[in-house]
C-alpha cells in the first residue's frame, strides 16, 4: 500500500509538457531576443542610450535635470548677456561723448577766465558752447533698439524734445526744489550807455554794477501767471514778478525793496539783501511755477522734477520720481540680476544748460558794449556830428568803457566760478563711467563663468545620454547572434508534432 502511495505522488509532481506550451515558450524566447535586437539597433540609429523613459528612468530623470540647466544658461548666453551687453556698450559710448564735450566747455571756460577771447572771435565762442550744450544733452537721447538708454522706465521717451513744433505747444507747471547752496551773487550793470540817445555823461552818471543775490530755476522764459509763493522752510513769500528789464529799473531808482522779485522771462527768482539773511541759511525752498514752449534740445521736465503737463486741461498728465532710481535690471545668471541703464538726471545736472546759457550771455553783453564803442566812435570820426555833438559823444564812449571794464570783470569772475562747476560736472558723467566700467566686468565675468558652465553641463549630458558606439556595435552583433539562435532552437523543437508518430 506504501508503495502505491508514493508511486501516486511521484505523478502529481511531474508536470505534462505538451507541444503548445513548447511553442508557446520558445515564441517568447524569440521574441525576447528580437525585443533586445531591436533595443540594440534603435542604439545604433540614434546613439542614445534610451530612447523613452520606461527604458532607463535614471537616465530619464538626469538627462530632464540636465537639459533644464542647460536651456537656462543657454537663454542668458544667447538673449540677456547679448541684450546688457549692447545696452552697456551704446550708454558707454555716450557718457565718454558727454565727458570729452564737458572737458571742452571746462577749456573754454578757462580761457574765458583770462579774457583770451578775442573781439572777432566772441561770437564764435558762444556758438560753440551752444553746440556744446546740445550735444551734452543730446547724447542723453541714446538708445538701443528704440529704447532710451537714460530715462529710466520712460524708455519710449526721450531725455530732450526732439520735435520743435510740439516742443513749442507744451506747457508744464514744475514744483521746484532749491537749496541755499543754490543760490549765487550775480551783477546787473545799472546806468547802461544809449547810443540812440546822443547826451554828455557826467561822472556822476557812469555805469555801475550792483552785486544782487539770486536763485536761478531750470527753465527761463516761463509764465508771468499761475506762479505760486516761495516756501523758505515753511513760510511762504509772494514775489513780485517782472522782467528783466524792468526789475534794472527798480533797481536803477532803488525801489528794488520787494523780500522776492520773479524774473519769469530769464527765470529767476532774485532776493533782496534783507532776506538774503533769511534765505542762506534756509534747508528746504520751493517755488512752483509754469513754462510754456519748450524749445527743441531742451531737457524735458518729468526727467527732473514731479512735475505736470497742462498742456490739455482735459487730460493733466502728473509725473512723478522713484525714490531711490528707475533701475532696470537684466538676469545673467542664476539669481544675479544686473543693472543695465544709468540714470540721465544722475549723470546730468540740469544746471549745465543754465550755466552754458550764463557765459553766452556774459559773452554776448561784452560783445554788445564793444560793438556799441565801436559805433560811438564811428560817430565821432563822421563828420555828420558838430564838435560840441562830439564832445558828448567822446564822454559816451568813456562810459561805455566803463561799462565794458564792468561787463569783462563780471565775465571773466563768471568764467572762474564755472571752471569748479564744469568740473564738478564732469566729475559726475567720469562717476557712471566708472560705475558702468564695474557693471561691465561683472558682466563679462558671468558671461566667462556661463561659458565654462554651459561646456560642462554639454559633457554631462553627453555622457548621461549618448552610447558608446563601439560597446553599441558589440551589443548589437551580440543581439544578432542570439536571436539567430533562437530561430534555430525553435525550428528544431516546434518541427516534430504527433503527426510524426502515427
Amino acid at each position: 500500500l506504501s508503495l502505491v502511495v508514493s508511486e501516486m505522488c511521484i505523478r502529481d509532481r511531474i508536470m505534462r509538457i505538451t507541444n503548445t506550451m513548447m511553442i508557446n515558450s520558445t515564441m517568447r524566447n524569440v521574441n525576447g531576443s528580437k525585443t533586445n535586437l531591436s533595443s540594440a539597433e534603435n542604439q545604433m540609429g540614434t546613439e542614445k542610450k534610451i530612447t523613452r523613459p520606461s527604458d532607463d528612468p535614471i537616465i530619464a530623470i538626469r538627462a530632464l535635470s540636465l537639459r533644464s540647466s542647460l536651456s537656462e544658461i543657454s537663454m542668458y548666453l544667447t538673449n540677456n548677456i547679448p541684450e546688457a551687453e549692447s545696452w552697456i556698450g551704446i550708454t558707454e559710448s555716450a557718457l565718454d561723448n558727454m565727458d570729452s564735450a564737458l572737458g571742452d566747455i571746462y577749456e573754454l571756460c578757462t580761457q574765458g577766465a583770462s579774457d583770451q577771447f578775442t573781439i572777432e572771435n566772441r561770437s564764435a565762442i558762444i556758438q560753440v558752447l551752444n553746440q556744446y550744450k546740445e550735444a551734452v544733452y543730446t547724447e542723453a537721447n541714446a538708445n538701443y533698439a528704440g529704447r532710451y538708454c537714460f530715462t529710466g522706465y520712460r524708455t519710449d521717451t526721450s531725455f530732450t524734445f526732439t520735435d520743435a513744433t510740439k516742443a513749442a505747444s507744451l506747457k508744464y507747471r514744475i514744483p521746484q526744489k532749491l537749496n541755499a547752496s543754490d543760490m549765487d551773487q550775480v551783477s546787473i550793470m545799472k546806468k547802461s550807455v544809449d547810443v540812440t540817445n546822443i547826451t554828455d555823461i557826467p561822472a556822476a552818471d557812469m555805469p555801475e554794477a550792483d552785486k544782487v543775490y539770486r536763485l536761478r530755476l531750470a527753465y527761463s522764459g516761463c509764465s508771468k501767471d499761475n506762479f505760486g509763493a516761495i516756501s523758505v522752510d515753511g513760510t511762504d513769500y509772494t514775489p513780485t514778478a517782472v522782467t528783466y528789464n524792468e526789475y534794472q529799473e527798480l533797481l536803477e531808482n532803488g525801489k528794488a525793496t520787494d523780500d522776492f522779485y520773479y524774473v519769469y522771462d530769464t527765470g529767476e527768482l532774485f532776493v533782496s539783501d534783507n532776506m538774503y539773511e533769511t534765505v542762506k541759511d534756509a534747508k528746504d525752498i520751493e517755488f512752483t511755477y509754469e513754462k510754456e514752449g519748450f524749445a527743441k534740445g531742451d531737457a524735458r521736465p518729468e526727467m527732473y522734477y514731479e512735475c505736470q503737463d497742462i498742456t490739455d486741461p482735459a487730460d493733466i498728465k502728473e509725473y512723478h520720481q522713484k525714490d531711490g532710481g528707475q533701475y532696470i535690471t537684466y538676469t545673467i545668471n542664476y539669481s544675479q540680476d544686473l543693472q543695465v541703464n544709468t540714470l540721465g538726471n544722475q549723470t546730468l545736472s540740469h544746471d549745465i544748460a543754465r550755466d552754458v546759457d550764463d557765459m553766452c550771455n556774459a559773452l554776448q553783453q561784452v560783445s554788445d558794449i564793444e560793438d556799441k564803442i565801436a559805433k560811438l566812435k564811428s560817430m565821432k570820426e563822421s563828420t555828420v556830428y558838430s564838435d560840441a555833438e562830439k564832445d558828448k559823444i567822446q564822454t559816451m564812449i568813456d562810459a561805455s568803457n566803463k561799462e565794458l571794464d564792468y561787463a569783462k570783470d563780471s565775465m571773466k569772475k563768471l568764467f572762474s566760478k564755472e571752471m569748479p562747476r564744469v568740473k564738478a560736472y564732469q566729475q559726475s558723467v567720469d562717476l557712471q563711467i566708472a560705475d558702468l566700467g564695474a557693471r561691465d566686468a561683472r558682466l563679462t565675468l558671468a558671461k566667462s563663468r556661463l561659458t565654462e558652465q554651459q561646456t560642462t553641463f554639454k559633457d554631462l549630458k553627453s555622457q548621461n545620454e549618448d552610447a558608446d558606439l563601439e560597446e553599441i556595435v558589440v551589443n548589437y552583433t551580440s543581439a544578432k547572434t542570439l536571436y539567430q539562435a533562437a530561430l534555430n532552437a525553435a525550428a528544431s523543437c516546434v518541427k516534430q508534432s504527433l503527426l510524426d508518430y502515427i
